[in-house]
């Protein structure tokens, strides 16, 4: 009787394991169709801008003006007698 049952008990898992592994798989999602993305690709296809008028960015882009160039460093030739003075204080 207790072979019987744990039989019959194991069949019943095999076969909902299975049944949900089945359940799971859906094809309704290839076959749906997304309406929104479908009108936006067609307003983007069929979008013209306007043509713009010559001259009309003036008064709305301001003119470029680059930065002044940076002046070159000083550096003192005679580097041995600050070295000098140096190791003197050091001292």
């Amino acid at each position: 009787m207790y072979a019987i049952r744990t039989l019959v008990s194991s069949s019943l898992r095999t076969s909902v394991a299975t049944a949900t592994a089945v359940r799971g798989f859906s094809s309704q999602a290839v076959c749906m169709k997304d309406v929104v993305q479908d009108l936006y690709i067609k307003a983007l296809k069929g979008y013209k801008p306007s043509a713009q008028a010559a001259g009309s960015e003036v008064g709305q882009v301001k003119d470029l003006k680059l930065p002044a160039a940076p002046e070159v460093p000083k550096i003192d030739e005679d580097i041995a007698n600050e070295l000098a003075a140096y190791d003197n204080a050091s001292q």
